[in-house]
């Protein structure tokens, strides 16, 4: 009994010092893309965020937040904000092929073909970005060279692809009920979820060699 109390305890420090943790990553986004004045900023921060959950899901405990993090924002600058212009590039994209959509007069075709392919080309957009970061950092990839196997890995992995966008959805519907949480955790949970189910993809992947 004591033992069971004892590995409960355990789990529950451990998540606690999660909860912690990611709060704090979070806020040390906003307030590092808020220094890159948000066009520089959101890149590098983000990119710093998935480093330092990656490191802690391998290690454990973590001292030393803030320099890691000021350390990866530098690091991974020029990086940060090529991927986050290439994101940018394809959201816009897809939101004004959704506004032009909007205006013209429906019919079948558009309710039927050109929607769900622009719900999927979003879904597709939000897996290769993630896996993206996920192979950057696993694997020390140049950063087009991630995107190309991103793009790959999301055709082969559709059961890591689906619980990103469904962790993406879920958080989505979340924070519209207490947006408060978005200050703590819009993006640092999702890397949390996401770095954890890619590090079971990625085991998977170099037993077979596939990168």
């Amino acid at each position: 009994m004591e033992e069971a109390n004892g590995g409960s305890m355990d789990m529950i420090m451990k998540a606690l010092d999660w909860l912690v943790t990611l709060a704090y990553l979070n806020l040390l986004w906003l307030g590092f893309s808020l220094l890159g004045l948000i066009v520089l900023g959101v890149g590098p921060a983000t990119f710093a965020v998935h480093s330092i959950v990656k490191k802690k899901l391998k290690q454990g405990d973590l001292s030393h937040i803030f320099t890691k993090f000021k350390h990866e924002f530098k690091k991974h600058f020029k990086d940060g904000n090529i991927y986050f212009g290439l994101v940018t590039a394809a959201t816009l994209f897809i939101y004004v092929d959704i506004r032009v959509i909007q205006a013209l007069p429906q019919n079948s075709f558009i309710q039927i073909v050109v929607l769900p392919a622009l719900i999927i080309l979003s879904a597709l957009v939000l897996i290769v970005a993630t896996f993206t970061l996920g192979i950057y950092f696993e694997f020390d990839h140049p950063l087009l060279k991630s995107i190309k196997d991103g793009f790959w890995l999301a055709l082969i992995s559709p059961v890591a692809g689906l619980v990103m966008v469904h962790t993406f959805l879920v958080g989505f519907l979340i924070y519209a009920y207490i947006p408060a949480l978005m200050l703590f955790y819009s993006l640092s949970f999702y890397a949390f979820i996401t770095q954890w189910v890619m590090s079971k993809t990625f085991k998977r992947i170099k037993k077979k060699k596939y990168l």
